[in-house]
């Protein structure tokens, strides 16, 4: 399957006809402000299932990260169980619509304009560092940028660059600011073998049939070299 099929499943010229303009998103948590080039996570199925796997193994007061934030839909969600959040995105709408249905659902979120962890300060301890990281990885095979350098359609939220650049830059810089990461990937993402295997090491949370798609959720563990064993089932604690 390829991004061109998943949004063809959508209705592609719906998806992007509507892309262009804000509108609100039924999602089990509340209505959802989706601002143009912001990708809906309800329709994309991802963002919303992450969403209710966080909130689910979230403890009141722990710190978590919800990177590449979006409309905000996994930070949301943990706030509402409790937790404290910081959520990220590198792309400005995305900051919008994090910080707009925030403030819709009446709850906090510290939302950060930012490319990964760069608008953090580096923790002074381990104890210092979050409790987790949680990322709805770009996991489509391509770069997010079309011949000329323009930015393709939803291009730095779905296409993870020459490699897999945007996973493998994930997992190398995460280690310092949380004790674990979850990622999520699609087993229908074009090469799920590759994006994988750029994960290197981690454990499988679980893994879940959503809407005709396999959806795989990892945990990486730091720091370096103290992730549990590879790909064993099982939950996060």
């Amino acid at each position: 399957m390829t991004p061109g099929s998943l949004l063809g499943r959508l209705g592609r010229r719906w998806h992007l006809r509507r892309a262009r303009r804000p509108y609100v998103r039924a999602w089990s948590g509340g209505p959802l402000i989706v601002l143009p080039g912001v990708l809906d996570p309800v329709a994309t199925k991802v963002g919303a299932w992450l969403a209710g796997v966080a909130a689910a193994e979230c403890r009141p007061g722990e710190r978590w990260i919800d990177m590449g934030c979006g409309t905000g839909v996994v930070g949301l969600a943990l706030a509402e169980a409790g937790a404290v959040v910081t959520a990220i995105d590198i792309d400005p709408e995305c900051v919008r619509a994090a910080r707009a249905n925030a403030a819709l659902l009446g709850r906090t979120l510290i939302v950060l304009e930012s490319d990964l962890f760069t608008a953090l300060p580096v923790p002074a301890s381990p104890a210092d560092r979050f409790d987790r990281v949680v990322y709805n990885v770009p996991f489509w095979p391509g770069e997010p940028t079309d011949a000329t350098g323009a930015l393709r359609p939803f291009g730095r939220a779905m296409y993870a660059g020459a490699d897999f650049a945007a996973i493998r830059a994930f997992v190398a810089a995460f280690r310092p600011f949380a004790r674990e990461a979850w990622v999520v990937l699609s087993e229908h993402g074009g090469d799920f073998p590759a994006a994988r295997a750029a994960l290197g090491t981690a454990r499988l949370v679980t893994r879940a049939h959503v809407r005709g798609e396999w959806l795989s959720l990892f945990a990486l563990r730091g720091p370096l070299g103290s992730e549990a064993s590879d790909d064993r089932q099982g939950g996060a604690r």
